[in-house]
């Protein structure tokens, strides 16, 4: 008699958990997210008398920002913070610190403090241990932090490369609880070297979004959460967050 082959199951990884808050186009999204953002902000406040935020740069958070400029809460106990910055003088196109100046500290929020990360020296390397005990000191814990995402899968300035010629950078920037918040980045995809945040710097904000919009990122998003084989750095948001991050995405 012959036996029967046993039926082999297959188990499928479970999906990181992400809440998603999701939205027709970007404009609907932007209010609701700066609503959302300034009711933390508020919170914090009540808490403990002041409130510190980290944003992200890049094209896709200005309609955000300049929503949550009009919002009523005590911008002058807030401390913005970019969550990561080229190497560039703030008058450049190209730089956080302008674009947070030219679209968030403007109508209510004007008079928030900004703690900028830019420092007037030649490379990032140069200024890290000032810029690092200011975050350290004036700018965390975070109370709330949006994160945006490159096509790559990138988050900050932790770039899928980080780490290729000294694998101790990529433990720095990506650990859930590391001791560094901050870090110099250079990376073979920009030109320019970086200052950023990491993760373990991002991760003290009990309030964490992610700001994405647009199919592509969506489903490189997807392929994060869902395949454990996945090495980039929004992988490393999404398993080491304390708690599951809300996404906001629009098409």
């Amino acid at each position: 008699m012959k036996m029967q082959a046993e039926r082999l199951t297959v188990i499928e990884p479970l999906p990181l958990p992400l809440h998603e808050r999701l939205f027709d186009d970007g404009e609907q999204l932007a209010q609701a997210l700066a609503k959302q953002v300034a009711a933390d902000l508020r919170g914090a406040l009540a808490r403990h008398g002041e409130a510190s935020i980290a944003l992200s740069g890049g094209n896709t958070p200005k309609r955000f920002f300049q929503a949550l400029s009009t919002q009523t809460l005590d911008w002058a106990r807030v401390t913005v913070l970019p969550i990561d910055e080229r190497w560039l003088p703030p008058e450049h196109p190209r730089s956080n610190e302008r674009l947070l100046r030219e679209n968030l500290l403007q109508h209510n929020a004007a008079v928030a403090r900004l703690l900028p990360l830019y420092r007037p020296t030649e490379t990032p390397e140069m200024a890290l241990m000032p810029v690092l005990t200011k975050i350290a000191n004036e700018g965390l814990p975070l109370d709330v932090a949006v994160l945006g995402m490159g096509d790559d899968g990138h988050v900050a300035s932790l770039f899928p490369d980080l780490g290729y010629d000294n694998p101790a950078l990529r433990e720095i920037g990506l650990q859930p609880r590391g001791r560094a918040p901050v870090m110099s980045v250079r990376t073979a995809a920009m030109p320019e070297p970086r200052m950023t945040l990491t993760l373990s710097a991002i991760f003290t904000a009990p309030a964490l979004y992610l700001h994405i919009e647009g199919d592509k990122k969506r489903a490189v998003l997807d392929t994060a959460q869902r395949d454990p084989r996945c090495s980039l750095p929004i992988r490393s948001v999404l398993s080491g967050a304390p708690s599951a991050p809300t996404l906001y995405w629009s098409p």
